[in-house]
């Protein structure tokens, strides 16, 4: 870092690392521990460059037209390098046009006018070459304080970027600081704007607000000023919803917060476990004169929900298979005795795959009950389950092999071409290896035999 510092000086051009990275020095993080390094000078953008490429530094101009080089600062593996950084120029404004996601940016001439236009006062710090801060709007204090507060006018701030709810969330959900009356008034005031915004913003702050170890507290704070409800209406039912019912039943608001906040740093996890109980406010049937309320049929409820979600998003269409798939399935492990027999474990697997480990984790979050007693005997069934898929796997019987090219052997043997059928037989064989019927991974004569001796009913109906 001192290299990049000590180009920009020889230069005669000012350079300050800012935002997040002072932010979390200023909260004790070592600075061995930040990867993402953001730093903002007085020089323009073929300035930065020229700079960069006479101090031999790696470099990137992906984000040039917006006044930002990338370079990467090497150093010490033990003192975290290499790092990726952005050199910015400094900007007086910035904001977005309705459903981009790239600024409008108007350079600015000093440090104090760049820190001015930043969302939040924890934020908009800076450090010199020296490690001295430079804070014009008191952001050391609100750290101290705990107070999530925005530099300027929070209705005007809120009004340039709406996105900026969703930041406020994201940093209460990862630090649990307050937020400032006026932040949280105009949060509500404003939350209807979120419309103008991007939907991969969206995605990429929700995402962010669903890994903090605070996620309740920003929740609470999402569906009390309405943005829940505009982007997540389905989640946003569920606060309150069991009170709703004439038979007590789980709060499922507490429920669903308690699981994702349980679920191991995965995106597809996380997700899952904003999600998966949202079927129930659909399928909730009551029963006043047995005192039951069921929810039968949830699961794929809520897998059709979340598909709505998945493209409001615009979420990556390998997550949401992922996200719609634990949905889906999420009861099944539960199901699991001790008594299972090994085809039976072998035919949840492959209900399960090609998530199987993904079920499992999120098995073990989905345990919320207040007896330590109750929820020790549910993990202990988890886990009895997970050794015995492990088991299973190391002595190759796990899931079926069948051998390269069956398809077209199937096709020679009983004269069939290209149909449904061969996908039949297949998937007969597939149940026979489950069953414990055939083995697996043996020679395609040995499967086609069988198939001979005891043709599948399936495909006898398909001739």
């Amino acid at each position: 870092m001192k290299r990049l510092f000590d180009a920009f000086e020889k230069a005669g051009k000012e350079l300050y690392l800012v935002g997040g990275a002072v932010r979390d020095v200023a909260l004790g993080i070592p600075m061995e521990e930040l990867d993402d390094l953001d730093f903002c000078t007085n020089a323009l953008p073929e300035e930065s460059l020229a700079i960069i490429k006479a101090a031999n530094l790696p470099y990137y101009e992906v984000g040039k037209e917006f006044g930002t080089i990338g370079a990467v600062l090497r150093g010490p593996e033990s003192k975290g390098y290499p790092k990726d950084c952005q050199v910015t120029t400094y900007r007086s404004a910035e904001y977005y046009r309705r459903g981009s996601r790239h600024p409008v940016v108007t350079y600015g001439d000093t440090i104090d006018q760049d820190l001015g236009r930043r969302d939040f006062s924890i934020n908009s710090m800076a450090m010199d070459a020296g490690g001295d801060f430079i804070d014009p709007y008191g952001g050391l204090d609100d750290l101290q304080a705990g107070v999530l507060r925005v530099v300027g006018d929070p209705w005007e701030t809120l009004a340039e970027d709406p996105l900026r709810i969703l930041r406020a969330a994201r940093f209460q959900s990862r630090l649990g600081f307050a937020i400032d009356a006026k932040l949280r008034q105009a949060s509500a005031d404003r939350a209807e704007c979120i419309e103008d915004i991007s939907r991969e913003r969206w995605l990429q702050e929700m995402t962010r607000v669903l890994r903090g170890a605070y996620i309740h507290k920003a929740m609470a704070f999402l569906e009390e000023v309405g943005l829940l409800g505009i982007i997540l209406p389905e989640v946003a039912a569920l606060r309150g919803f069991h009170q709703t019912s004439a038979v007590p039943h789980k709060d499922l608001w507490e429920h669903t917060l308690q699981v994702v906040s349980q679920c191991p740093q995965v995106d597809a996890l996380n997700w899952a476990g904003l999600m998966h109980d949202v079927g129930k406010v659909w399928t909730r049937e009551v029963d006043e004169e047995t005192g039951r309320v069921s929810f039968y049929g949830h699961e794929a409820a809520g897998a059709e929900r979340f598909e709505e979600v998945a493209q409001r998003f615009k979420m990556d269409r390998a997550t949401a298979k992922e996200v719609r798939h634990i949905i889906e399935h999420h009861g099944r492990i539960p199901q699991y005795s001790g008594e299972w027999t090994d085809p039976a474990v072998r035919r949840l697997v492959r209900e399960l795959d090609p998530y199987t480990e993904s079920m499992l984790a999120f098995a073990r979050a989905d345990l919320t009950t207040a007896s330590p007693q109750k929820r020790e005997l549910a993990l202990e069934r988890v886990e009895a389950l997970a050794e015995r898929v492990e088991a299973l796997e190391a002595a190759e019987s796990l899931r079926p092999e069948l051998p390269a090219g069956i398809g077209k052997v199937l096709m020679d043997a009983f004269n069939l071409k290209p149909s449904p059928q061969v996908g039949l037989l297949k998937s007969a064989l597939e149940e026979r290896i489950v069953e414990g019927l055939l083995e697996s991974g043996r020679e395609a004569e040995y499967y086609v035999e069988s198939l001979r001796r005891d043709p599948p009913e399936e495909a006898s109906e398909q001739d």
